[in-house]
Formats: structure tokens, C-alpha cells, sequence
């Protein structure tokens, strides 16, 4: 969550129109009066800034490699593997593809920003569940994963 914390400031140091849409929705959501308490439901509505989150951790993951064993006989990439072959997923590369993402070395926090309502971003909705990782996924998914976002979410509204 640190790491990520930092990338994100690094990127909104960079991308001047991406932090103004990110205060603007702070503004929306959550006021001006910073004595008042965030709530759970003002943090979900911090849509954008979930957005601009998930697109830091695309170009820069955290965990950008994960290991993986079979556990039998496999066939994987059109070759053959004996079981209990050792596996390395490099996911820094498939968040990257350019069949599966937009202009994939661009920030652009849009392509997970109410991307149903756009076809730009067609790639990303074919291929998001295989090819986005940010807190893991099936039965190795991170248990702090919601923990994890309320705490970005909270420290980026207070900052």
C-alpha cells in the first residue's frame, strides 16, 4: 500500500490533469469541511480516484511476478510441461500488451473510469479479467484487497 501510495503521488506530480479531475471529485464527495468524518459510502463514491489507483498500479505493479506449480501434466503456450514445473507469471508484461490494453504505455486512468459507457476502450473490456491483476486473483486473491483500496482511497482524499 506504501509503494503504491508513493507511485500514485509520483504520477499525479506528472500528470497535472489527472490530479484536478482527482480534487475536483475529492471536492464533490467528499466537501470542504475537513473536520467531517469520510464515510464508507463517500469512499465508494471516489470512483475516479479508484480509477486512477488501479492505473498506477497497471504501468508500475507492485507485484509484478508471480510464481506458480502444477500440480500434473500440462500444456501451456502450445508446449507440453511435466507436472510440478515452476511457473513464473510476469504480470508488469501483460498489463502492457497492446492487444489487451488502449495506448497501454499511456496513463490514463479512463480505461477503468466508467468504461462501459465508451467503446475506446474495447480491448480493456475483452481481456480485463485475465489481464489485470491487482490484488491477485481466484483463491490466492489478497484478503486485505478491500482493506487495501479504503486505505488508498483515505490517505489520497486526506493528502
Amino acid at each position: 500500500t506504501a509503494n503504491l501510495l508513493c507511485f500514485t503521488a509520483y504520477y499525479l506530480g506528472h500528470y497535472p490533469d489527472v490530479k484536478r479531475r482527482l480534487r475536483q471529485e475529492f471536492d464533490e464527495i467528499l466537501g470542504s469541511d475537513f473536520t467531517k468524518s469520510i464515510t464508507s459510502k463517500d469512499l465508494d463514491g471516489l470512483e475516479y480516484c479508484e480509477a486512477v489507483i488501479k492505473e498506477v498500479y497497471r504501468l508500475t505493479p507492485i507485484a509484478f511476478l508471480v510464481g506458480r506449480v502444477n500440480v500434473e501434466k500440462d500444456t501451456v503456450g502450445g508446449y507440453t510441461w511435466p507436472e510440478e514445473t515452476q511457473f513464473q507469471i510476469l504480470y508488469s508484461a501483460i498489463m502492457r500488451r497492446k492487444d489487451y490494453w488502449t495506448d497501454p504505455e499511456k496513463f490514463d486512468p479512463d480505461r477503468f473510469y466508467k468504461v462501459e459507457e465508451s467503446d475506446k476502450y474495447l480491448p480493456e473490456k475483452q481481456h480485463i479479467k485475465t489481464s489485470y491483476t491487482l490484488f491477485g486473483d481466484g483463491i490466492r486473491i489478497c484478503p486485505g484487497r478491500k482493506l487495501a483500496m479504503i486505505e488508498l482511497k483515505f490517505l489520497l482524499s486526506s493528502i
